[in-house]
């Protein structure tokens, strides 16, 4: 049995309301059977739905259902800009604005901030959290002053370790702040407000509370030792010498900042400070530094702004040095990714050597191979960041360093979320209180500068290399999967530095050899020197936990008390293709078996590299500007190119397979003022030599896709789906805006390996707005524009001309009742424009597009109607209206007749016409009932989606209940289908439909009764001893495909009781994706099922009772068998209200049947069905007389009561092995 993780999140389905775009490379791989199942530790999770705004201001809708099956649809903002792109990375859901991609590429944008499944299990959902927490890093300036919060958002802490600050943007403005923070991002891919990076605030919880003991401080403690007479110094952003914590530990304090005393007005120094020699005097000694025995001196080389030219740090590390520090602790580090050979580094390595100091110092917060400068230096001690899991922290830097390929952190420690003092000279809009949590390697560092006093203290005689060589081979050992360029050996652990006498020299690293490689490389090796502080000899057993390119000497030496003895490591290049090699020497005491020692090894050898020149060329065939997406087939992450004007770039690329992917707008062919999108592709891209790929938009065929009536595009998607050989592949979807009138595709050839899918799906529904003029003789296509008001109905209007639409444009004109005709400009806003039409009392607003395609401005509190026109026309219709002349105008706020297209080209895409204009007898049809027994009008929405290509392609629309519509969908597709009212949602399992065929479907139709409705496509199960049940509560009746319905989890009472026999086994108040443990062997069970909702919002079946018996025996399987259970469904002729008329006779009939989808044969065959009605809401009942019916069904008449009131049902079926049911339903449907 997989884990409830497992089945978390299984496909995803991808919809904007507006727009949306391409899935890029993901690396999708199926769901494989394990081996040997295993019981979970704890329940399925349920149907959910969690919204989710985003700092674009898009606002997510997730849908789960109790299978794990999701649904993502995205509303997009007013004024956003372009599509939306959609990644799902390791079963995660990225969803990525394109206003957000250049930026997230330009390492500007923490994509975790678009990783809508982390931001709801963190609980950033907009029911759990008012504002998007986020961490801005700002960009050096010479102000002192912290950068004010940008627009929308509110200063939480300001995080001076990192130059930033904690913001939280309220979700209500999230456009306000994006807009705030973006003024230039599109053309220079950079931020605004001073902001550098913006990162999300994760959700973490530790502090030195936590952190010491962790790293083992008190047991060092305990032993005597806290680093008393050791001195250490600080260089950081200064010290707040009256907090309680640091007031009696500082014994000298001096500013190499020119202007700047030793004041905190930071906040860093302090915080630093106190995690090394803090009393934890404020918080009762809870949060006490790891040597609070030590003496601090503190050297300001930060400013208050927490930047510092080199020479003021170089400044303090030489007064550190002269002032006899055994420790130097610098929590700081620029952005220069060197080999070491800085002179900041130089500076480092000369003072260790010159005072016998040990330098310790952060790697950086920047992530993968993103080492600064100081900690390249060799003889730093460098220092990486892990949480309280020791989980390496995710913006922890790490190597190997870029330029030389050395090893590099050398260790870790805890850094994340760390408690500890906070300056009391900060700035109140900075936080109060006297400490605070910040995350960093700044706050790892001091927990090691700590632990080389403790050390130091017991090994006076030792030096700085000496301690930090006892710190690194004592380390404790990470996770298997973590190498020693992101860990180094591990995570501190001062007991093992402590008491352990065997130590080692430093890591050792190989270098980097570039591509393309000599075969006369030759073997490098490199020294161990392994040291003996005890007082007895001892044997090491050597070993490698990485093997090529590195070989050892020996597998064993001895070294003597008080001595060292050497081993040798080979690093071979030729011994291996290419790659990042590391892993440890690891030494073993040969008498007890434990492990003493550990030193990190690493060789860089780059791997296969080629160029990829890619050419981009406009509609004419000419060279234009863009931006590629760049897939390889085992990459997390796509790379994203900038092409300039020129149309050429070249990329250096690894070898393996690639797709190549762009999109590009132009003017389209269907008139001057049509606008068209390419989407351009070129897959199957073998680098195993330089290549050139060449997305060419001339080449591109037009997507023509048109339905038998009058309609207009509401839902455009193209998607592609390009397998690579290694069984990768790359997902782009991209849902095409309504402001493109033509979509194209480039052709595609079969690819020479893999494989390659494109589907096209369109919806087209019945226009929102006709208008004509000459009575109809001459359409006008408009588009009705989002947030506009809308009713129903058909009216003449004479037409006035009102320029641009202002206010006094209207001076003069008799616009009252009348079709305004506004031509758009810039100068004019939307709401502007719908106000002073409002005021002219017009009847209905039509705006001019002034560019290419359709027009689509979102209009806010606006009683006016509003629709779009393109250019041409609208020109003509604003001549007209300059005349008065009358335009017939039909208004239609929800589709009566629809179309859902789908297309496939498999394997490849021809270069011919792309032409599907279909036929009503080439196309399947749909009578769809859409009912609503609560007898409200309700405004709700469903979506169909297409599962030829999963994640699942979906259609939106908006619906009102009750209604009818005439759907026609393209045959043989498999369709998924789901329709929500309120809290109630009503989902179809896969059908597919046959050309020239109609099909009645009923939505929310009554009785709605528990079932185990295939919609959710989570079926009963047994394994082992393990069962599994999923009741959906409300599932309509009647339904030409399985349904499954049910309401919000937890907004209605229900109890679900398992029995064997008359033993109950377990109960829950929840009936879906319910788990039991059941006896060993063949049984008989009994489930009982209760559930209510409230009579006055649903009004029918306001309450059922149901009771399933059945067999069930153990099943020796790796993985869940289906178990079918028997089923009652209801055929009912109602109205859309669920009501039927008072005093006549009504045909009901029961349908009794085993639960599809496996193990039908263990139910049977039924041999006895009853039906019972009550009209008193089952305080009496009457028995039907039943008959059974061609098509399995039985079917009884009722003569009803006239008087209003409700029908309720108790049905009930035996089969010939046993299996019984018995089912009541209060108030099932209406008598009017």
């Amino acid at each position: 049995m997989p884990s409830p993780s497992s089945l978390r999140r299984k496909r995803w389905s991808l919809l904007a309301a507006a727009t949306v775009v391409p899935l890029l490379a993901t690396g999708l791989t199926a769901l494989q059977t394990p081996a040997q199942a295993q019981k979970p530790q704890a329940k399925p999770r349920t149907a959910s739905t969690h919204k989710v705004t985003l700092i674009t201001g898009d606002v997510v809708t997730v849908t789960t259902s109790a299978d794990g099956e999701q649904d993502a649809v995205v509303d997009r903002p007013v004024h956003a800009v372009g599509r939306v792109r959609m990644q799902e990375h390791r079963g995660d859901l990225y969803v990525l604005p394109d206003e957000a991609v250049s930026l997230i590429a330009a390492n500007k944008l923490d994509r975790r901030l678009f990783n809508v499944t982390d931001l709801i299990e963190m609980g950033y959902d907009d029911a759990h959290a008012s504002g998007v927490p986020v961490i801005a890093t700002y960009a050096p300036t010479k102000s002192k002053a912290a950068p004010a919060a940008p627009r929308g958002s509110k200063l939480s802490r300001a995080l001076p370790s990192i130059h930033g600050a904690a913001l939280k943007a309220d979700k209500k403005q999230a456009r306000t702040f994006w807009d705030a923070i973006t003024p230039a991002a599109s053309a220079q891919q950079t931020l605004g407000a001073g902001v550098a990076k913006l990162w999300l605030d994760g959700r973490v919880t530790v502090n030195l509370a936590e952190s010491v003991p962790m790293v083992g401080a008190p047991q060092a403690w305990d032993l005597g030792f806290n680093g008393a007479g050791v001195k250490v110094a600080v260089l950081d952003t200064g010290i707040d010498p009256t907090h309680p914590d640091l007031a009696t530990q500082i014994d000298d304090k001096v500013s190499f900042v020119p202007g700047e005393d030793t004041s905190d007005l930071n906040g860093h120094g302090t915080h630093v400070a106190s995690t090394i020699v803090g009393t934890g005097a404020a918080s009762g000694g809870a949060n006490k530094g790891v040597a609070p025995g030590a003496d601090l001196i503190v050297g300001k080389v930060l400013n208050n702004d927490g930047t510092a030219l080199n020479s003021w740090i170089i400044e303090g590390m030489q007064w550190a040095a002269e002032s006899g520090a055994d420790v130097i602790s610098m929590s700081l580090g620029d952005s220069s990714l060197t080999d070491g050979t800085d002179p900041m580094s130089l500076a480092v390595d000369q003072l260790s050597a010159q005072y016998d100091t040990l330098f310790v110092i952060a790697a950086g917060n920047a992530g993968p191979q993103s080492i600064g400068s100081p900690g390249t230096a060799p003889s730093a001690l460098t220092v990486g960041a892990v949480d309280k899991g020791d989980n390496l922290a995710w913006f922890s830097s790490t190597g190997p360093l870029l330029a030389s390929g050395t090893v590099k952190p050398d260790m870790t420690a805890p850094g994340v979320a760390i408690n500890a003092a906070r300056s009391q000279q900060q700035s109140p809009a900075q936080g109060d209180g006297m400490y605070w949590s910040i995350d960093g390697t700044s706050m790892a560092t001091p927990h090691i500068s700590g632990a080389a006093a403790i050390l130091k203290q017991r090994h006076p005689e030792w030096s700085g290399q000496r301690i930090k060589e006892a710190l690194v081979s004592n380390a404790k050992p990470l996770a298997d999967w973590y190498s020693p360029f992101e860990v180094g050996t591990g995570r501190l652990d001062i007991p093992a530095a402590l008491t352990g006498t065997v130590q080692t020299s430093g890591a050792l690293s190989f270098g980097l050899y570039d591509w393309p490689h000599e075969p006369t490389d030759a073997p490098v090796t490199k020294t161990i020197t392994y040291r003996n502080s005890g007082t007895a000899d001892v044997t090491l057993n050597l070993g490698l936990t990485a093997q090529a390119p590195f070989t050892l000497n020996t597998t064993s030496v001895t070294v003597p008390a008080g001595g060292t003895a050497d081993a040798t490591v080979t690093g071979d290049p030729t011994a291996v293709d290419y790659g990042t090699f590391a892993g440890y020497v690891v030494a073993t005491d040969a008498t007890s078996g434990t492990a003493v020692a550990r030193t990190s090894v690493g060789l860089v050898k780059e791997d296969e590299r080629y160029n990829l020149t890619i050419t981009l060329k406009d509609r004419a065939g000419n060279p234009t500007a863009g931006r590629a997406v760049v897939n390889k087939s085992d990459d997390w992450y796509p790379m994203v190119v900038d092409v300039d004007a020129d149309g050429e770039t070249t990329v250096r690329v690894r070898a393996g397979e690639y797709a190549v992917y762009t999109t590009m707008d132009f003017q389209g062919e269907r008139g001057p003022d049509a606008l068209a999108t390419a989407d351009l592709v070129v897959p199957g891209i073998v680098m195993n030599q330089a290549r050139e790929v060449e997305l060419d938009a001339s080449r591109a065929r037009l997507l023509d896709i048109a339905a038998p009536q009058r309609t207009e595009d509401r839902s455009r998607i193209v998607d592609y789906e390009i397998g690579f050989s290694d069984g990768q592949s790359a997902r782009i979807t991209d849902v095409i805006p309504v402001w493109y009138d033509e979509v194209y595709v480039s052709p595609v050839a079969q690819p020479a390996q893999g494989s390659f899918h494109l589907a096209a799906t369109w919806r087209q529904a019945e226009p929102n707005v006709r208008l004509s003029l000459l009575g109809g003789l001459v359409p006008v296509p408009v588009t009705l524009q989002p947030g506009s008001p809308l009713t129903a109905g058909t009216d003449k209007l004479a037409t006035v001309y009102a320029g641009s639409g202002t206010a006094a444009d209207y001076a003069g004109l008799k616009a009252s009742g009348k079709v305004a005709v506004v031509k758009r400009t810039d100068d004019v806003t939307p709401d502007e424009r719908a106000a002073a039409a409002a005021a002219a009392g017009v009847k209905m607003l039509v705006v001019v597009n002034d560019g290419l395609g359709v027009l689509n401005e979102v209009y806010l509190d606006t009683t006016v109607p509003v629709v779009s026109v393109h250019h041409g026309a609208g020109t003509l219709l604003a001549a007209a209206a300059a005349k008065g002349l009358k335009l017939t105008v039909t208004r239609v706020p929800y589709a009566t007749y629809l179309y859902d297209f789908s297309r496939d080209f498999v394997g490849s895409v021809p270069d011919s016409p792309l032409v599907y204009h279909p036929a009503p007898a080439e196309l399947a049809k749909i009578d769809a009932r859409y009912h609503s027994p609560s007898k409200k009008q309700w405004e709700g929405g469903g979506i169909r989606a297409d599962m030829t290509m999963g994640p699942r392609r979906v259609f939106s629309q908006r619906e009102f209940f009750p209604m009818t519509r005439t759907e026609w969908v393209t045959p043989g597709t498999a369709w998924h289908e789901t329709h929500s009212q309120g809290e109630w949602e009503d989902r179809a399992f896969l059908d597919s439909y046959a050309a020239g065929t109609t099909t009645r479907l009923n939505w929310f139709a009554p009785a709605a009764h528990p079932s185990f409705g295939e919609g959710y496509s989570v079926r009963n199960s047994r394994w082992q001893d393990s069962m599994t049940l999923n009741v959906q509560a409300w599932t309509p009746a009647g339904q030409a495909v399985d349904h499954g319905g049910s309401l919000g989890w937890g907004t209605h009472p229900e109890h679900l009781a398992l029995y064997q026999g008359d033993t109950l086994i377990s109960e829950d108040d929840h009936g879906d994706m319910q788990w039991f443990d059941v006896p060993t062997g063949t049984k008989d069970y009994r489930l009982v099922y209760d559930a209510e909702r409230d009579a006055a919002e649903w009004r029918l079946s306001t309450r059922t009772h149901t009771e399933w018996g059945f067999t069930s025996g153990t099943v020796d399987s790796d993985w869940f068998e289906p178990m079918s259970l028997l089923e009652l469904d209801y055929l009912l002729d109602t109205d859309l209200s669920g009501d039927v008329p008072g005093g006549s006779t009504q045909r009901i009939s029961l349908v009794a049947g085993a639960q599809r989808g496996g193990g039908e044969a263990a139910v049977g065959t039924v041999t006895e069905i009853t039906l019972d009605v009550s009209y008193d809401d089952g305080a009496t009942w009457q028995k039907v007389t039943l008959t059974r019916q061609g098509d399995g069904s039985w079917a009884g008449d009722l003569r009803l009561p006239r008087k209003a009131g409700f029908v309720s049902i108790r049905g009930s079926a035996e089969t010939s092995t046993g299996y019984t049911i018995k089912q009541e339903v209060i108030r099932a449907y209406g008598i009017r």
